[in-house]
């Protein structure tokens, strides 16, 4: 996960970016985001919480409060990488199932990205409970600058990554779409905006509300 920059060039450090952990609470922080398109949107929720040894624990809750996804990912010295991460479905008779999803490449942060031409790929592949639709997620990150967030009346300042993702999902055959975004990390906090282009007419935009 090292840039390949020119030589005696340095490359910013940016393991603060990604989550506060050596400030984060027993037990854990909780961050909200809210719609930027619709303001009466549901909000999106994530518990992180540091578990030691490089270890984060990022609960995803979904409608009701009720966990949709539970990631793991550890610290290493240069980056970010994805261990585990489990999705949960409710069945057509209300119970719960966890599928866990098989990691192809798990690249989630880079400390020391450097060069803007350069991807980090997350390759996702699961089989969705109840129809057993295939669905494969890759997504590549790019260092795209940086730039002063601006929201809820505060100023920071972010590095920036464009995301460009490739969605396919499998059931009598393959359907193939490609999205793309940004994603912006505050020293200190972490992920503080996205956005995730879908199509010309859906366009999913969220910001860190607290």
């Amino acid at each position: 996960m090292t840039g390949c920059g020119s030589p005696g060039e340095s490359s910013p450090d940016l393991s603060d970016y990604y989550l506060p952990t050596d400030s984060l609470p027993e037990e854990g922080m909780t961050y909200i985001y809210r719609s930027l398109k619709d303001t009466l949107g549901d909000t999106e929720v994530w518990r992180h919480r540091y578990l030691g040894d490089g270890c984060i624990e990022s609960i995803n809750y979904g409608y009701d409060d009720k966990i949709a996804q539970i990631q793991y990912d550890r610290v290493t010295g240069n980056g970010v990488l994805t261990d585990s991460l489990i999705l949960f479905f409710t069945d057509s008779i209300g119970q719960t199932q966890r599928e866990k999803v098989r990691l192809h490449a798990a690249n989630r942060f880079p400390f020391f990205p450097q060069d803007t031409k350069r991807a980090w790929l997350t390759h996702l592949e699961w089989w969705q409970p109840g129809d057993s639709l295939h669905i494969i997620l890759q997504r590549r990150r790019y260092l795209a600058g940086d730039t002063i967030w601006r929201y809820n009346g505060q100023h920071a300042h972010v590095v920036r990554f464009r995301t460009e993702d490739t969605f396919e999902t499998e059931e009598t055959g393959w359907t193939h779409s490609v999205w793309t975004g940004e994603e912006w990390y505050s020293k200190g906090i972490g992920l503080v905006y996205y956005k995730r282009r879908i199509s010309d007419h859906i366009v999913l935009e969220y910001g860190l509300e607290h």
